[in-house]
């Protein structure tokens, strides 16, 4: 009867958390470009990133959500995230999380059997953009990348990693990059083929989320990387990217 029970409880968390989804990204706006997060688990009303969650404290069922960038430009709203689901202990675990992860619309980066899932973790990059003023419900997702791994990505010196995205749509010139970088990282430089760079500043953790271009910050779930988001200032495409500081 307890399992029926606990079984319950996860099913009801997870339909209230695939109901919420809409707030881990952008929220309605009025062309103010203000990020509006409801209060998922590790998150707050308030808008400031909340205190990782204890190490005791299980989520295998709900994901931890960190908002890295938002902002506008051109007239598109447009923002990314990175969900980081932690490892099962067991095959029951595995086979809940698979579910938890489908009522989100994701799937792992596995063969396919949930046992596949157990001790490793799971993270997914999701960018969204729209027209500049649009409700979140109107807003497009888009998956940047996925992994699950019993090792998480563990930069060092000077490393990184980056991934040009079409800021909007499947097509079209890469303005906006998304990246993995050593948590020493301070600044982040996005070179443009018009001959222009964006610099991307590491974020004090658990600041304020304000619109931006370009920022570097750390990631709940995730304490071997920090991840970077850069923006183009106009009509260009993506160079390189490279750690300064």
């Amino acid at each position: 009867m307890d399992t029926i029970v606990h079984a319950g409880r996860r099913r009801r968390a997870r339909r209230r958390t695939a109901a919420a989804i809409a707030a881990v990204v952008l929220a309605g706006t009025t062309g103010t470009g203000t990020l509006v997060l409801t209060s998922l688990p590790g998150e707050n009303a308030s808008g400031v990133p909340a205190k990782p969650a204890p190490a005791t404290e299980r989520r295998v069922f709900l994901p931890q959500i960190t908002q890295v960038a938002y902002g506008t430009s051109g007239g598109v709203t447009w923002g990314v995230n990175v969900q980081v689901w932690s490892a099962p202990n067991n095959r029951a675990e595995a086979v809940e999380q698979t579910k938890a992860m489908a009522d989100w619309g994701l799937t792992p980066a596995t063969p396919g059997n949930p046992s596949d899932l157990i001790g490793r973790t799971s993270y997914f990059v999701i960018r969204a953009y729209g027209p500049e003023g649009s409700t979140d419900y109107e807003l497009t997702r888009r998956p940047v990348a996925s992994d699950t791994t019993n090792k998480l990505p563990w930069p060092q010196g000077t490393d990184i990693e980056a991934m040009p995205q079409p800021l909007t749509g499947q097509d079209g010139p890469h303005r906006l990059v998304v990246g993995k970088v050593p948590t020493t990282a301070k600044q982040v430089a996005c070179h443009w083929k018009d001959g222009s760079t964006t610099l991307a500043d590491r974020a004090p953790d658990n600041s304020p989320l304000r619109s931006t271009n370009a920022v570097i910050r750390s990631v709940r779930g995730c304490p071997t990387a920090n991840w970077f988001v850069c923006v183009a200032p106009g009509p260009t495409a993506y160079e390189s990217a490279e750690v300064t500081e």
